[in-house]
């Protein structure tokens, strides 16, 4: 078959989107291949085509274990042979994911830049049939770039030892300095370049200016109608909003890294289908998803990159539709921001430190552990130590994407729980028969030690044996807890751990500690650099990502907040009019107007400057706007 039928066949589509093709022709005529294609240009499609019209399968380097998933997912509904490396506790062993790979006639396999430390991996490897190697998120290996990840230098250890095999490097943001380094690094051979305009002409950039940002993302969500995605910097924080919004009649909903992967799925569908129209997410989602009609993007903090900004924005509009993005910030984010990021960054001590804690909890001896996969209750060990939970989970994933270590959340939640009744209590608490008493009874039933010290259990166990759902079992626990039968804690997810090699505390580290001071200077210049993107002011904002990633273009957008594209604020029509006929009608708070009306808040404080300048207005005891009668 052609491109245009497997295109057609497989995917549905008619036309290639731009660039796909020749990326596509480029690596069936086995050129290396550089190919730049912003969020939603369908990247993806250009190593997963190729490999229908390939013998043997495409050998894929991904960095996030979850994309790896959800990719294969959609591939074998598309009737596409796909499989992944896994490195879970549960997972068949990595001979017989080998043998798979090699012999089951698989088109797409991927792989993490971590499995390329493996010598059994790299031995087998190159004795499978291999056609195309492709490199996603190739921006990762480049120290310049927005994600370092110094295990994609590893990639070489596999390029090496398969120096006829074409490769296919793809991203969806890098800057000219990080393009020429990723050619350098993957050593590639004339490499063929294809690169769309980082312009993004059907989307508008707000910076919007206030220290309420829970009203401004309810009047923009109010006026913008349409699928939204919200970002937040915590978990806790995407939470709150998600629950603030619902409150203000939103169908909205959170979704972050710290949900079951049931309610990743239910809720990812639900947002999918246009059920659930706002999504409060962390950075990580929307990666890997297909969303065309996305038409707002708000940011409640700052970016840590620019990088980041036009990932995360360029998720909106990509049907071509006039879309929306806001940033919002207040006068004190910009330092908080800097704080907050470069703090999370571990010194040469931290590194040091909880390397030989974690040796130390897990009983590792100097010189052993290498392939032994170990439990890691991470809660335990941090409290254990009194360590600071986000920096150590920094430090894991460091050494993670160092290659010193193999690390993978288990999906499982684990609650402990301990009674506070006697067992004659609880055998009188069971006659109720209620769903409570079941899980009771059942806790009991599986647990001889129950009355007698702290019990660990899954919920995932206890909700498949007794058919209940998550909720109606995290509601029995709280009604055990009410009714003084037990307390019972929500412990943080366990981690695998698996040492790459063997304990040498000194030398095991001296990579991670060279690069991490790199980091740290990589971070703070890419922080500077947003920072500067939104307090200025006065420069064209799309001018400014396009001059960031090495391009320009003809004149303004006429079309973000800047002052350049636009002499006015963004309000809805006739703002003040309407605006003084509230105030005329009775007194009114920012509050109040908010709900009321549509405004950048830097409009409102200029008429009002202006309405309490004339006296026209005043600000009454209840700190309302009071119309002055004339």
């Amino acid at each position: 078959m052609d491109k245009e039928t497997l295109l057609k066949k497989h995917w549905g589509f008619t036309t290639f989107k731009p660039l796909q093709k020749d990326i596509i022709t480029s690596t069936m005529a086995g050129y290396d291949t550089v190919g730049l294609l912003p969020t939603g240009g369908g990247k993806s499609l250009c190593y997963q085509l190729p490999s229908l019209l390939k013998e043997g399968f495409v050998l894929v380097v991904s960095p996030l274990i979850a994309l790896m998933e959800d990719q294969v997912q959609d591939l074998l509904k598309r009737d596409i042979k796909a499989m992944y490396f896994e490195s879970h506790k549960k997972s068949i062993s990595l001979t017989q994911q080998l043998d798979n790979c090699t012999f089951g006639d698989y088109k797409v396999v991927y792989v993490s830049p971590e499995k390329l430390t493996n010598t059994l991996f790299l031995q087998q490897i190159v004795h499978a049939p291999i056609s195309l190697i492709a490199i996603d998120e190739a921006h990762c290996i480049s120290e310049w770039g927005h994600d370092f990840r110094p295990a994609y230098r590893k990639i070489n250890l596999l390029l090496e030892l398969l120096p006829e095999i074409p490769i296919l490097a793809l991203t969806a943001s890098a800057t000219t300095k990080v393009v020429r380094d990723i050619q350098t690094q993957l050593m590639l051979k004339s490499p063929k370049l294809f690169q769309l305009s980082f312009e993004r002409p059907n989307l508008s950039y707000n910076i919007w200016k206030t220290d309420d940002k829970l009203n401004a993302v309810i009047q923009i969500l109010t006026h913008h109608k349409g699928s939204s995605i919200i970002y937040c910097n915590t978990r806790k924080q995407s939470e709150q909003l998600a629950y603030k919004m619902i409150r203000h009649g939103l169908a909205a909903d959170f979704f972050h890294g710290g949900l079951l992967l049931k309610d990743k799925k239910a809720k990812l569908s639900e947002w999918q289908k246009g059920t659930l129209l706002y999504m409060t997410a962390t950075s990580a989602f929307g990666m890997g998803i297909d969303k065309s009609n996305v038409r707002t993007v708000i940011h409640m903090n700052l970016p840590e990159s620019m990088e980041h900004y036009y990932q995360e924005t360029g998720r909106a509009g990509r049907d071509g539709d006039v879309a929306h993005t806001f940033l919002l910030f207040s006068g004190s984010d910009s330092e908080e921001t800097k704080h907050h990021l470069l703090s999370q960054l571990p010194s040469t001590k931290d590194l040091k430190e909880i390397y030989k804690d974690l040796c130390n909890f897990l009983q590792i001896a100097y010189g052993e552990g290498e392939g032994i996969l170990y439990e890691l209750n991470f809660e335990s060990f941090c409290c254990h130590y009194n360590r600071n939970f986000r920096k150590t989970l920094y430090c894991l994933k460091q050494f993670d994407k160092e290659g010193i270590i193999s690390l993978n959340a288990s999906n499982e939640k684990y609650i402990d729980i301990k009674t506070k009744c006697s067992a004659h209590q609880a055998t009188e608490f069971i006659k109720s028969q209620n769903t409570p008493a079941k899980v009771l009874e059942y806790l009991m039933r599986k647990n001889p030690y129950f009355f007698k010290e702290k019990t660990q259990i899954s919920p995932q166990k206890i909700i498949v044996a007794l058919h209940l759902s998550f909720d109606q079992f995290t509601e029995a626990l709280k009604r055990l807890e009410q009714n003084g039968i037990l307390d019972f804690t929500e412990q943080r997810a366990y981690f695998y751990y698996t040492p790459k090699t063997p304990r040498e505390d000194g030398y095991t580290l001296q990579t991670i500690i060279k690069n991490n001071t790199t980091l740290h200077q990589q971070k703070k210049l890419k922080i500077d650099a947003m920072i500067a993107f939104v307090e200025d002011e006065t420069n064209c904002k799309r001018n400014k990502i396009l001059t960031y990633f090495g391009t320009s273009s003809e004149g303004v957008c006429h079309q973000c907040s800047s002052r350049s594209c636009s002499d006015l604020y963004i309000t809805e029509n006739d703002f003040e009019k309407k605006l003084i006929l509230l105030l005329k009608d009775h007194p009114q708070s920012i509050q109040d107007l908010n709900e009321k009306l549509y405004f950048e808040p830097a409009a409102l404080k200029e008429v009002t400057e202006r309405l309490l300048k004339t006296q026209k207005i005043y600000i009454n005891h209840l700190q309302q706007y009071h119309w002055i009668n004339e």
